[in-house]
C-alpha cells in the first residue's frame, strides 16, 4: 500500500487560518438580518426586508379622505351652474312642447234671427302651437354643469332631456356612488351643486370624526354610518362586506350607539314599538278597525281581542299590544339581529325592499334594515357553527328560533359624511339629519336609557273577547302570548 505523506502545517500559517474563520464568524454575527438583504456578486438582493405593515383600517380611510380634500382643494378654480331646488327632471322634459288652443265656440247649427236664417259654421280645428317647456332652464343648467365636470360634450349642450343627458347623468351618478337611475332627483341635484368648498369641509369633517372614535371601533365589527346610509361588517381589520341599509326618518332619528349583536333570530316576530303604536297603528283602529298589519294579533290587557269588534276610543293605548307573526309578511323580514341597547334599535330585515333603489333612505322609525339580511344572518351564524343549509331549512319552517353567538360582534353607529369603497374611491354623503352630530371629544361610551315613566292605565273596560276558534287560532295565541323581546323601532 503506497502511503502519502502530507506536508505539516506551518505554525504561523496555522494561526492566520483561525484568525480569518474567527473574524468572518464575528462579522456574520454583527451583520445579523442585515447581511440577509446585501446583495451577491451578480447584483441581485438574495431577500427583501419585510414591507411595512399597512395602516388599520380606519386611519387608513382618514389618510385616502385627507388626501382627497387636499387634491380639491389645490385643484384649480373653475365655473360651477348651480341648479338650485325644484322639480326633479328626468327624460323627456324641457325642450319645447306642442300646447292645444281651445277651440272658439262657434255654432254649427243655422240659427234664426229676426233677419232672416244664418247657415252654420264649421268649426275650427283646435290650434296646436309649439311653445317653450317651463322645464327648459332646469335642463339647461344639468347640462351645463355636466358639460363642467366632463360627463357631456360641451357642442351637446341641450334644454331637452334626451338620450345623451340621460347618459351623463348615468355617468355623474355612477361617480359619484349614486342610484344610476338617469333621473336628477334630490339627492342628485345636491351632489351636482356641491361646491369644492362644501366637499373639503364635509371631508375634512369627516376625518376628524373617524379620528376620534376609531379607538373605539374593534377589528371586528359591525359599522353602521347613518349618512351613507350602508352597512358594513369589518372582520379582523378588512371590510368582509357593505350593503345598503335604511335608516331612521329625520323625525324619527336613528341614534349614535356603541352596542353588540348578541343573537340572530330567524323568522322574528314583530311587537310593535310604543311610538309607532301610538302614532300610526291607534288611529288606523279609530279609523278603520284593524291595525293595518297582515297576520297581526292585537292584544287588550294581555287577552286577544276581534279589532273590529272593539271601541278603540275608548282603550287607552298602555292597554294595546300588536304582534305580527313571523313570515313574508313580517316587517321585520325573515331575520333580526338582536341588540342590547334598551331603546328597542336593532338591525333586521324587511318585507319592503323598494326603498333599497332609492338614494335617500331614512324612512324608518329608528331601526336599521338590511338589504341582504341573509347574507349577514349567514356570515354572523358561520361562527355558531350553522351552515347556509341549516338556515334554510329553519326558514322553511316558520318558526322563530333565536341563536346565539359564542362571541358578541360589536356595533358602532357613526355618522361620517365619507367613506371610501374597495377600490380607494372616496365617496361624499349628503347630511340626512337636520343637526348632524358634532365631532366627539372621547370615544362615546354606551349610552343608558333612562328610565320611562310609567303610564297611568285606567280601570280596565269590558273589551269583547276573540272566539277562541275562530279569528285568532289557539295555536295563535300560544305561540304569541309568551313574552316577547323589546318591541323594535322599524
Amino acid at each position: 500500500m503506497l502511503s502519502v505523506s502530507r506536508p505539516p502545517l506551518g505554525r504561523y500559517t496555522a494561526l492566520g487560518l483561525a484568525g480569518f474563520l474567527a473574524g468572518f464568524l464575528v462579522d456574520t454575527l454583527a451583520a445579523g438580518p442585515a447581511m440577509a438583504s446585501s446583495p451577491t456578486r451578480s447584483g441581485t438582493t438574495q431577500a427583501s426586508a419585510p414591507a411595512a405593515p399597512p395602516p388599520p383600517l380606519v386611519a387608513g380611510w382618514v389618510s385616502r379622505i385627507e388626501q382627497r380634500a387636499t387634491e380639491i382643494q389645490n385643484a384649480p378654480k373653475a365655473t360651477a351652474t348651480r341648479i338650485g331646488f325644484g322639480t326633479v327632471v328626468k327624460k323627456g322634459d324641457g325642450g319645447v312642447i306642442e300646447a292645444v288652443l281651445p277651440a272658439l265656440e262657434i255654432p254649427s247649427e243655422p240659427v234664426v234671427t229676426a233677419v232672416g236664417t244664418l247657415p252654420g259654421i264649421e268649426p275650427a280645428p283646435p290650434v296646436v302651437i309649439r311653445v317653450r317647456s317651463p322645464l327648459a332652464d332646469r335642463v339647461g343648467k344639468v347640462a351645463r354643469r355636466l358639460v363642467e365636470l366632463g360627463h357631456l360634450p360641451a357642442d351637446q349642450w341641450t334644454e331637452s332631456f334626451e338620450d345623451p343627458l340621460e347618459t351623463a347623468v348615468r355617468a355623474f351618478q355612477i361617480v359619484e356612488g349614486l342610484q344610476p337611475d338617469g333621473k336628477v332627483g334630490e339627492v342628485t341635484r345636491q351632489a351636482l351643486d356641491r361646491t369644492p368648498a362644501q366637499t373639503v369641509a364635509m371631508l375634512r369633517r369627516s376625518a376628524a370624526m373617524m379620528k376620534a372614535q376609531q379607538a373605539s371601533i374593534p377589528d371586528t365589527a359591525v359599522l353602521v354610518n347613518l349618512p351613507g346610509q350602508t352597512v358594513t361588517y369589518i372582520e379582523r381589520g378588512r371590510p368582509v362586506l357593505t350593503m345598503r341599509a335604511v335608516v331612521g326618518r329625520p323625525s324619527r332619528k336613528t341614534p349614535l350607539l356603541q352596542d353588540k349583536i348578541t343573537s340572530v333570530t330567524i323568522n322574528p316576530t314583530w311587537t310593535v314599538p310604543p311610538t309607532v303604536l301610538n302614532e300610526d297603528k291607534l288611529p288606523n283602529l279609530r279609523k278603520k278597525g284593524n291595525p293595518g298589519i297582515k297576520n297581526a294579533v292585537v292584544y287588550v290587557d294581555g287577552s286577544p281581542v276581534v279589532p273590529e269588534s272593539v271601541n278603540w276610543w275608548s282603550v287607552d293605548v298602555g292597554r294595546i299590544r300588536i304582534v305580527q307573526k313571523p313570515g313574508d309578511d313580517n316587517a321585520l323580514g325573515r331575520f333580526r339581529f338582536n341588540l342590547t341597547n334598551g331603546d328597542g334599535i336593532f338591525l333586521h330585515g324587511t318585507n319592503d325592499p323598494r326603498l333599497f333603489s332609492r338614494d335617500l333612505r331614512a324612512a324608518s322609525s329608528g331601526c336599521v334594515r338590511l338589504e341582504d339580511a341573509r347574507l349577514m344572518a349567514d356570515t354572523l351564524l358561520d361562527a355558531a357553527r350553522m351552515s347556509d343549509a341549516a338556515v334554510t331549512k329553519q326558514l322553511d319552517t316558520g318558526e322563530t328560533k333565536t341563536i346565539r353567538l359564542p362571541n358578541a360582534i360589536p356595533v358602532r353607529f357613526v355618522y361620517w359624511n365619507a367613506s371610501v369603497d374597495t377600490a380607494g374611491t372616496v365617496r361624499v354623503h349628503p347630511d340626512i339629519y337636520d343637526n348632524p352630530p358634532d365631532v366627539p371629544t372621547a370615544p362615546v361610551t354606551q349610552p343608558v336609557s333612562a328610565p320611562r315613566p310609567s303610564a297611568t292605565k285606567p280601570a280596565p273596560l269590558p273589551i269583547p273577547m276573540a272566539p277562541p276558534a275562530a279569528s285568532v287560532s289557539s295555536a295563535t295565541v300560544r305561540n304569541l302570548a309568551v313574552p316577547t323581546p323589546a318591541a323594535t323601532r322599524m
